[in-house]
């Protein structure tokens, strides 16, 4: 299990500094709050468990907040820009302490190592973040750069917006920005750094829509189609008939059961013996709209495109042994008889929906394949470069 919990550590300290990395606590510099366990995780019984804080003050009093301590892509990093990346790093272990204290018992701390191998400990991975957001960062607005990438008007005032959101969460109802920059200074954040963070969340989003279109739909069919193939997706539509009552969800009797595969054997031969693919097609979803007990069929209404692996095995053999438009002999399942019919790849086929239910088709993932690449393939060409001199702070130099 702690394999796990790092590496779910690791992963959202580097996130941090990308899309959703602005989100205000009301706690002051050095309190705790936990983070609430999986809804399946028990409680373990209470233990005295003191955390240990390192003095951020004394660590972000070492520099003046404008010297300049790195580069990334030929530009300035300051004290204070790297330190707010830093601190906010250290805080998201900090609650991850006080979460495995509360919640599972354990009593963690910051020189304890955090991964498999005993390389780094907990106190090393801010640090280690800071150049991973950094680089992130300055990927999203060298990419942008590259392409001419231009915030709208729309965006712009997203952003504005945002900023109200901000300051009403962090200072309250009728508060000034001023009041505003008084309260981000608590926690170290410039103000030029939060201004950048929220144009960098709009950069990633507009050089996605620039370069492929808000869905992808600038994708050509060759990219796209090309995309299915070489992820080996196949394509299919089917009317089910289920071997199961559904008002008791109990499998059908006997005389119930033979009805439902007769009348399954009485579509396939039909739909076979039409020879025109496109009348073949059509009435395959007339008949689909009338006996289909397959409840994706409201989801998928033009059936699925899927990868080999992801259905029953009996349902993806006959899709492979099928060519396009070739239509089935029922075919049994756990779910009950299929008559299958094999469609073309499309690169409009819905292959999935994302959480806020946008359609997937080919041309949104090879798009947002295509621009992962781009992304880190600029990720992978910047360094961080530090001034001479300039170390890294010590987390274990500054606990009390």
């Amino acid at each position: 299990m702690k394999k796990m919990i790092i590496a779910l550590l690791v992963v959202c300290v580097l996130a941090g500094g990308i899309i959703g990395f602005l989100t205000y606590r009301n706690e002051k510099p050095g309190e705790i709050e936990a983070e609430e366990p999986a809804a399946s995780a028990e409680a373990a019984p209470e233990e005295a468990y003191t955390l240990r804080v390192p003095d951020y003050a004394a660590m972000y009093a070492t520099h003046a907040p404008d010297e300049i301590v790195a580069t990334v892509d030929g530009r300035d990093v300051t004290w204070g820009e790297y330190f707010y990346l830093f601190f906010s790093q250290a805080k998201q272990i900090e609650n991850y302490f006080a979460s495995m204290a509360s919640y599972y018992g354990a009593a963690p701390d910051w020189d304890a190592q955090a991964d498999e191998n005993g390389d780094v400990s907990f106190a090393d991975i801010p640090a280690q973040g800071v150049e991973s957001t950094l680089r992130q960062i300055f990927s999203i607005e060298g990419l942008a750069a590259k392409g001419e990438v231009e915030l709208t008007d729309e965006q712009l005032a997203a952003i504005r917006a945002q900023e109200e959101e901000d300051i009403l969460g962090a200072v309250g109802e009728g508060a000034t920005a001023e009041d505003f920059n008084a309260y981000i200074e608590t926690i170290f954040l410039p103000r030029t750094l939060y201004d950048r963070m929220n144009r960098v969340n709009y950069l990633y989003r507009q050089g996605f829509v620039q370069a492929y279109g808000e869905n992808g739909e600038l994708v050509e069919d060759g990219t796209a189609l090309q995309y299915l193939t070489d992820n080996e997706y196949m394509a299919a539509t089917h009317i089910l008939f289920s071997n199961t009552d559904p008002a008791t969800f109990e499998a059908l009797d006997e005389q119930a059961a033979a009805e439902k595969l007769a009348k399954a054997e009485e579509l396939a031969a039909e739909l076979q013996a039409i020879e025109d693919d496109a009348e073949r097609l059509k009435r395959f979803a007339e008949l689909k709209a009338e006996y289909c007990e397959d409840t994706g069929k409201v989801a998928y209404p033009d059936g699925y495109v899927f990868l080999p692996g992801r259905m029953v095995a009996a349902f993806e053999e006959t899709v492979l042994s099928l060519e396009d438009y070739q239509v089935s002999d029922p075919v049994m399942s756990d779910y009950g008889w299929h008559v299958i019919m094999r469609l073309p790849l499309d690169p409009d086929g819905v292959i999935e929906y994302s959480n806020d239910g946008t359609a997937l088709t080919a041309r949104s993932k090879a798009a947002n394949e295509a621009y992962g690449e781009e992304l880190q393939n600029y990720f992978d060409s910047l360094s961080v470069d530090y001034a001479e001199g300039f170390t890294a702070p010590k987390i274990m130099d500054y606990l009390g």
